[in-house]
């Protein structure tokens, strides 16, 4: 998986929601939510890696994604879970910003998410996107 890169699991989920009126013929509105997930794990995490598996993620997600004009977003989510990692590639992941827009948003777009847990330090970093992850990475670690 994820040639060469500490790729531990990839995931993707699908959420599709409308709105109709008496049938379902008389559609009022659709968006459909996307999320593929990347998940990394190592010992340690240095910056060099951390910045060739978000490119990994961005490379390998962006073609998976279909926009039309029910297409809201299709997140692009990197997390990465190590033993202990350097304070410049968790500066890398909270300040990483991307996001493509297809035919002008209209189509949606692909935001970045990123989120890094330093389990020595027992610290969650993210990026601005990613903020909701925090509270998820926490809860799975209390259990």
């Amino acid at each position: 998986m994820g040639s060469g890169l500490p790729l531990e699991a990839q995931g993707k989920h699908c959420s599709r929601s409308e709105k109709y009126v008496l049938s379902k013929k008389a559609k009022l509105w659709a968006i459909e939510i996307n999320d593929y997930l990347y998940l990394f794990s190592m010992p340690r995490l240095e910056k060099n890696q951390a910045e060739e598996c978000v490119t990994f993620s961005i490379e390998d997600a962006l073609p998976r994604v279909k926009p039309h004009k029910e297409h809201m977003y299709s997140f692009i989510t990197a997390v990465f879970v190590a033993d202990e990692a350097e304070k410049d590639a968790l500066s890398y992941i909270r300040w990483r910003r991307f996001i493509k827009s297809y035919k002008l948003g209209f189509q949606g777009s692909s935001p970045l998410k990123t989120a890094a847990l330093d389990i020595g330090k027992e610290k969650i970093v993210t990026n601005n996107m990613g903020r909701d992850l925090c509270k998820q990475i926490k809860k799975i670690c209390k259990e």
